[in-house]
């Protein structure tokens, strides 16, 4: 039997191969598929492309700097399984080359940009002890047979070859067309990656002449063939590549040098280097902005978060989920996956946002007036690298006074006996001090200020609430200060001098987004205010004469604030003014 009817399996003993595309061309003499452009792809040609190198190192890095992590489901929730074999292997030490990180992203780049990532599970006695990334090129996935079972040729970094089971390999499949293997880009992209390359090519081949164009010599006389090539030789030496150029031609004999212009084909190499590096982007999944070209628009900050987050989302959550499925389908057996055993990628990292909106997203996870927190005090700082706090109250759920569970009115007495606070409804105005009013009215009286109100009655209002409510369902409030509740904004900011109220009250605007977020959560628990919105200041004076508010340089310092004080609303409450100028 010839040597195609073995190689395609004729006979009932031959294994099954399924032919490549890559693998044709090898057979034709040419490693490398043939493209339109001219340029000859394969794996290793499309690692030389830049955008291809870095897409796929986008994806994998993005995922490989997550831990991946063996957990087990209990009755109070999950934990890790620190106790399965397997947990060491896939968290912190995946070979005796490779640590956790550096294995993932191999492997990752592997899947992203050859479309499969496989390895050889080293197993002892039953229990996974390695895993070791093969080369796309030295890893060959056999057609299943009738009882759809595939087999892998592989070859190791040493050169030693073993056709094994799809139970001895860790097989992660990039998108697929057949169902046992995932599609090469370098394949399926075969022209994108070819233009890029040959364009590369013709852009260094313009600047390896010195970035000029091409000329012809011109003459009346009739030369040979021979005073052609010789011509021709001599001119390359003495004015041709880069250390060329700049060199005087000199002709004789009648001859003449004409430029030929640059044409528009030319002229266009950079933009359609640009679009070439859309065009890869596409082809692998990722945003053209995480290969560093921004297109025809900069991002700003706002859009570039918005590309961050989508990224995450679009282009490496399918690659996460291949990622536990093959942990949970090839490492794990299926009495191990009944137990309670899952694989799990934390995420988070990737969408970890700046201080401010973590910052408002625990204000919201501890719980406001009218919703129920679903962290804890001490789980936000452990998030945050924390030690946790040895308050018993740091490891409860903040749960709000208004509500109550099913079938349970607000201020019941709860199942387990205890009783919500409550008190007769009324009026509500809060407010703190401020402790530092000295140096403000100081800083009153440089900017003009004649007439001020007097230290002990400037503040802070946070709620004027005409409406009734019980004021035991406020709570307290969540002071970032310091232990006596006072609190602190610090120095600088958004500061404004602005006129507030009736003519001539001027207030110091500040921004606080502590005061704010209190202010919303006594709204919540039922509190009214008559104003449009909130904006936290301190009122300085009601008549402030003829100061001209746009030269004054507002308070730039500390502002610090006492306790908050509630009280009913006094709608004859007059300041304690002074004539002069305040001391």
């Amino acid at each position: 039997m010839g040597w195609f009817s073995r190689l395609f399996g004729r006979d009932n003993e031959a294994k099954a191969v399924d032919l490549s595309p890559e693998l044709w061309a090898a057979i034709n003499g040419g490693w490398g598929i043939p493209t339109k452009s001219g340029a000859q792809v394969s794996i290793s040609t499309s690692l030389q492309v830049t955008p291809f190198y870095r897409g796929i190192l986008v994806i994998a890095e993005g995922i490989a700097q997550l831990p991946v992590e063996l957990h087990r489901s209990t009755d109070r929730g999950t934990e890790p399984a620190t106790d399965h074999p397997a947990y060491d292997v896939l968290l912190n030490r995946a070979n005796n080359l490779q640590d956790a990180f550096q294995f993932w992203r191999t492997t990752l780049m592997h899947a992203a940009g050859a479309g499969n990532g496989i390895s050889y599970k080293v197993v002892v006695n039953g229990q996974l002890r390695e895993m070791i990334p093969i080369r796309p090129e030295c890893a060959s996935i056999n057609l299943p047979d009738r009882f759809n079972r595939v087999t892998y040729d592989l070859t190791f970094e040493g050169g030693d070859f073993a056709t094994v089971g799809a139970d001895q390999v860790f097989h992660i499949a990039g998108p697929s067309w057949s169902p046992y293997k995932g599609l090469d880009p370098s394949v399926v992209g075969r022209e994108a990656i070819g233009l890029a390359r040959t364009t590369e090519e013709t852009h260094a081949r313009l600047h390896a002449n010195g970035a000029r164009p091409s000329g012809v010599l011109e003459t009346d006389q009739k030369l040979t063939k021979a005073q052609i090539d010789i011509l021709r030789e001599q001119w390359q030496q003495s004015f041709s590549g880069v250390s060329q150029t700049g060199n005087t031609p000199v002709t004789a004999g009648g001859l003449k040098w004409k430029q030929v212009a640059q044409s528009g084909v030319d002229a266009e190499h950079l933009g359609t280097r640009k679009h070439q590096i859309e065009e890869i982007a596409r082809l692998l999944g990722v945003f053209p902005i995480m290969l560093g070209h921004a297109g025809d628009q900069s991002p700003t900050f706002a859009s570039a978060d918005a590309f961050l987050e989508a990224h995450v989302r679009y282009s490496l959550q399918p690659w996460i989920k291949a990622v536990r499925s093959a942990v949970e389908t090839q490492i794990l057996t299926k009495e191990e996956r009944e137990a309670g055993y899952h694989c799990r990628v934390d995420s988070s990292e990737l969408l970890r946002g700046s201080l401010k909106d973590r910052t408002e997203y625990y204000k919201a996870a501890l719980g406001t007036n009218s919703s129920p927190g679903w962290l804890k005090p001490n789980e936000i700082r452990e998030d945050d690298g924390w030690n946790p706090d040895d308050d018993p109250k740091m490891d409860e759920v903040w749960q709000p006074a208004t509500m109550a569970p099913a079938g349970q009115q607000p201020g019941e007495p709860s199942a387990a006996g205890a009783e919500a606070k409550s008190s007769t409804p009324r009026t509500l105005y809060v407010s703190r001090r401020l402790l530092n009013a000295a140096a403000v009215l100081k800083w009153a009286r440089a900017q003009g200020f004649g007439k001020t109100l007097a230290a002990d009655d400037l503040h802070v209002t946070i709620a004027y609430s005409r409406a009734r409510l019980d004021w035991m369902t406020i709570g307290e409030a969540w002071t970032f200060g310091d232990s006596k509740g006072n609190l602190i904004v610090p120095a600088g900011g958004p500061r404004v001098v602005e006129a507030v109220g009736r003519e001539g009250t001027v207030a110091l605007k500040f921004a606080s987004s502590e005061l704010s977020w209190r202010h919303m959560s006594i709204r919540e628990a039922g509190a009214s205010w008559d104003w449009p919105e909130y904006q936290p200041h301190v009122t300085i004076s009601y008549d402030a004469g003829d100061v001209d508010l746009d030269k004054v340089e507002p308070y730039r310092g500390e502002l610090r604030f006492g306790p908050e004080i509630f009280a009913e609303v006094d709608e004859n409450w007059k300041p304690r003014r002074q004539a002069g100028n305040a001391e």
